[in-house]
Parts: structure tokens; C-alpha cells; sequence
């Protein structure tokens, strides 16, 4: 068994293993303050780059939530109301809601125009689109679109015909229910 230590050249972490080709002498030095200060408060690159994507995403994701409250918040007037607020809602997007007035579906080369009446105020739609299936003379629709002059420029019809929507809304059933019957009648 061998109890001397071996040369000091063969060690390469000695302070002369450099001198005979061996690896870059360890630094054993002390950290200075400043070292250890960012170490603490977390200034190294991989911390600033992860708080920078962190910081990223929360924003992509608050300009995602913006635009889908802000398409989910289009205003609902029954044709009355809409009628009322006509030169306030010219040239801006909102729903309408009222029934088809018998005798007045026609169908363009770009869709279907027709008139939808609720609460006594009728107002002419065009309709850029199919309608849908069930799309018909004194069915409740909710239109999509806005004000072109006198006319509601439409591209998208809703067919009102949800339990939900009868449950949550009593009053406008009624009310959408009286004037189809006075549609009838007329």
C-alpha cells in the first residue's frame, strides 16, 4: 500500500498543473457582495427571462379576455327600442329582436329581406346569408347587423325558440306572442 501522496504535477487542480498542460486551475476565490446580493434577489438572466414570459402571457391573456367580453357585450333592443334609438345606434353593431311579419320574406341574390315588427315598430331587414331552417313568417328572430339608413343590415339570424331564453325573458315572449297574433290578424 502506498502512503506518499502522489507528485504534484499528476494532481491537475494543483496551482502548477496549469504549467504542465493539465485543465485551468479552480477558482476558489470568495463571491463578493454584489454576488451574493442578486443571487438573493434574483436578478440572474434565467429569473428576468422567466418573469418576462410570465409578464407575456398575463398580457396576451388579458387582450384575449378584452375582445371576448368586448364581442359578447353587442347590445339587445327589441325593434321598438331600436327604433327609438335609431340615430344613436347608426353605424353600430347590436341585436334585434322582434317576429317576421307575414307576406313580407322575399328572397335577394344575397339573402332574404323581410320586415320585423315588436312593440308596434316595424323595421325592413336585408339579410346577407342563408336564413336558418326553421327561418319563417311570424317566427321570434334575434338579427345581428346594424342601421343602414332606415334599413337593419343583417348577417346573422337566431331562431328564438330556447326554454331557456322563454324561462329568463316572460315579458318579451308575451309581448313577441301579442304581435305575432296582430301580424296574423293584419
Amino acid at each position: 500500500m502506498d502512503v506518499n501522496p502522489p507528485p504534484v504535477s499528476d494532481d491537475p487542480e494543483s496551482p502548477d498543473a496549469e504549467e504542465l498542460g493539465g485543465a485551468p486551475p479552480l477558482d476558489l476565490s470568495p463571491r463578493t457582495a454584489r454576488h451574493a446580493e442578486d443571487a438573493r434577489s434574483g436578478r440572474s438572466p434565467r429569473a428576468v427571462l422567466a418573469v418576462g414570459a410570465v409578464v407575456l402571457v398575463v398580457i396576451a391573456l388579458g387582450v384575449v379576455l378584452f375582445n371576448g367580453l368586448q364581442s359578447a357585450s353587442t347590445f339587445f333592443y327589441n325593434v321598438d327600442e331600436a327604433v327609438e334609438r335609431r340615430d344613436d345606434l347608426a353605424g353600430d353593431r347590436f341585436r334585434m329582436q322582434g317576429n317576421v311579419v307575414p307576406g313580407s320574406v322575399e328572397t335577394t341574390d344575397d339573402g332574404v329581406s323581410f320586415v320585423v315588427r315588436y312593440g308596434g315598430a316595424e323595421v325592413p331587414v336585408d339579410h346577407v346569408g342563408d336564413p336558418p331552417e326553421l327561418f319563417g313568417p311570424e317566427i321570434p328572430v334575434v338579427l345581428e347587423g346594424q342601421f343602414v339608413g332606415e334599413r337593419f343590415a343583417s348577417d346573422e339570424i337566431l331562431i328564438r325558440h330556447d326554454n331557456e331564453y322563454d324561462e329568463a325573458n316572460p315579458e318579451r315572449i308575451q309581448q313577441a306572442e301579442q304581435d305575432a297574433q296582430q301580424g296574423a290578424a293584419g
